[in-house]
């Protein structure tokens, strides 16, 4: 082999070597890309809880957002289950005909908040849903802003997306089968034998132990 074509040979195999580096570089940015899209559209689904996600007790909340005893009753609530042990809370959607569509709508938002950003995004959204709100279907005092949700996306998942709709009339419905037409009313279910006791109005923290011991009761008293 002479020096000359020893030396085109090597500059085509550096060549080669060149492209097939380019390729592998783009090929990972490629993928890279779409990886970083796919985790921006990252759907969060609920139930969204208050707490720890393995307790043994729920406190199963059925609330209107426009309902002014839920505005003073929910930050309560929270605040009570929040200082329990091996209890959470979570929330059940039930706009009430007599709030119009707007208890629909502040449903879905607050939902869509969560969709979007996760259950701390929807138990934010819920806080500034009540400190904004007029009560009695007049509708909030301005706009939520809750941090980590985009303000236009989440006008378009209030507005477009039909999987919340649909959820939030779900859960209207349910609460309906369930015998439950007033809010705020409690449901507190035992996550062990699945059995559940509904309170209807604000029931206090005395009230919610006293449901938890005759729930604990029936447990201790099965053969």
């Amino acid at each position: 082999m002479t020096w000359p074509f020893r030396r085109r040979l090597l500059v085509v195999i550096a060549c080669i070597g060149v492209v097939l580096a380019a390729g592998l570089l783009l090929s990972s940015t490629i993928r890279h890309g779409e990886d970083t899209h796919h985790e921006s559209n990252r759907v969060n689904k609920g139930p969204w809880l208050l707490g720890p996600a393995d307790a043994r007790w729920t406190i199963v909340e059925f609330a209107d957002l426009e309902c002014p005893y839920c505005k003073t009753y929910t930050p309560e609530l929270k605040h009570w289950v929040i200082q329990q042990e091996n209890m959470n809370l979570q929330w059940h959607h039930l706009p009430l005909p007599g709030h119009g569509p707007t208890a629909i709508e502040q449903a879905r938002t607050v939902e869509c908040a969560g969709v979007i950003g996760g259950g701390q995004a929807f138990w934010s959204a819920i806080d500034q849903a009540f400190q904004r709100t007029l009560s009695n279907g007049q509708g909030f005092t301005k706009s939520l802003r809750v941090e980590g949700v985009d303000g236009q996306a989440l006008a378009h998942c209030v507005d477009a997306n039909t999987v919340v709709k649909d959820h939030v009339l779900q859960q209207y419905r349910e609460a309906q089968e369930q015998g439950v037409t007033a809010t705020p009313t409690v449901l507190i279910r035992d996550n062990i034998t699945g059995r559940s006791i509904k309170i209807e109005g604000p029931a206090d923290g005395s009230t919610l132990l006293s449901a938890v011991d005759w729930l604990i009761q029936i447990a201790n008293s099965k053969p």
